[in-house]
């Protein structure tokens, strides 16, 4: 695997912050209430700082590095097994039609499925095989 397993933990919390947010397209901060930073910071929108770092850090990795993302995604998902880690790559890869960002960043529980992808492909044993 490309990517260091720190880093992947990494976006792993980053994704957490994300899907904890409430989406709400319109949002309109009240001026008269105390408390709008932390409203603020718990709703989501197209131009979110969380969701803005998610995508850039997913953007700057190598074709390779996303396409492990996804088969991460997919592992922890319940598509392939952590022994499967390699043709989950190679599907990830070949059903690549998308940016990889925008397509994590639409799927739902990112971060505990990252996750779990992740510990089963480390608990399988092929991370360093991959």
């Amino acid at each position: 695997m490309n990517m260091a397993e720190k880093s992947v933990r990494s976006l792993i919390l980053r994704a957490r912050a994300y899907d904890s947010k409430e989406q709400i397209d319109d949002f309109q901060p009240d001026p008269d209430t105390s408390e709008v930073d932390f409203v603020e910071s718990m709703v989501t929108g197209d131009h979110d700082p969380i969701r803005d770092e998610i995508r850039n850090w997913i953007d700057c990795l190598d074709e390779e590095g996303q396409v492990e993302l996804v088969a991460l995604y997919w592992i922890g998902r319940g598509d392939f097994e952590g022994r499967e880690f390699s043709a989950a790559v190679t599907e990830a890869r070949a059903r690549r039609s998308s940016p990889t960002s925008g397509y994590l960043l639409g799927a739902p529980m990112l971060g505990d499925y990252l996750e779990a992808g992740l510990d089963a492909v480390i608990e399988a044993g092929v991370l360093d095989d991959a």
